[in-house]
């Protein structure tokens, strides 16, 4: 890859519930990623692989709380002598209209993936999937209004919330599926798959109905990949980390 002089490096930052990912980039060039789970972050060795690099702007997007936060500008104002952009939600961004009465109420990961698939996509009906620790669905119009959404438990969190209030029960499935499971722990595994694929089956004959894309992205995409070779589907791993291309 051969870089122009004048070519800004960018440093944008994922900061999710469980995870951060991070990537450099120099116009459509991904020059750096890495992806830290927060429950094992250490703060001294966080973008060491980047430190000699000239990064001159850092976006982040949080929902991690203010603590964490303040663990990441940090360590980037002690790198590179930058202050920390974190992206927040406004009624409207790069084109797209909210849909919240008050809109500061709206998790910004949900809010730049949804500004970012306007972006992609544009005068599209639009549904995004987004499958990581919770399940966040947003709907989008082919005009740019978001029109609101859902949020249910992501696949590990519903295996979770079995495994830890019911007395006995283990998953020992080592792969998910839909078939039925033959002990406890695999009923429960394929139990939370088989929820999040019926609503990816629900939502896509939605759009197709509607003539428009259901976006799939986030940790947890991996597992319903292959349960649907629908043709309006769209696979976009990195949906909310292209949002800062547009803002």
């Amino acid at each position: 890859m051969i870089l122009q002089m004048n070519e800004t490096q960018v440093l944008e930052i994922d900061i999710g519930n469980s995870f951060a990912k991070w990537r450099v980039r120099a116009a459509e060039h991904t020059l750096l990623s890495d992806k830290v789970a927060l429950k094992s972050l250490n703060v001294n060795e966080l973008f060491s692989a980047a430190a000699q690099l000239k990064i001159t702007k850092v976006s982040i997007c949080s929902v991690a709380g203010t603590q964490v936060d303040r663990l990441f500008a940090g360590r980037i104002e002690l790198l590179w002598g930058l202050v920390a952009e974190f992206f927040s939600v406004q009624e409207s961004c790069a084109g797209v209209l909210n849909s919240y009465v008050d809109p500061s109420k709206m998790g910004a990961d949900r809010w730049l993936a949804t500004v970012a698939a306007k972006h992609l996509y544009p005068n599209t009906e639009i549904c995004i999937l987004d499958c990581g620790t919770a399940i966040n669905v947003e709907l989008l119009s082919a005009s740019a209004v978001h029109r609101g959404g859902y949020i249910m438990p992501g696949i590990e969190m519903m295996q979770h919330s079995l495994l830890v209030n019911t007395a006995q029960v283990y998953c020992s499935a080592e792969q998910l599926g839909l078939e039925p499971g033959l002990d406890t722990g695999a009923n429960v595994a394929n139990g939370s798959l088989m929820l999040a694929v019926a609503l990816l089956e629900k939502l896509q004959r939605q759009m197709q109905q509607q003539g428009g894309l259901l976006l799939l992205t986030g940790g947890g995409a991996k597992y319903l990949l292959g349960y649907s070779e629908a043709a309006n589907i769209r696979y976009v791993p990195d949906l909310l980390m292209d949002g800062f291309k547009y803002i």
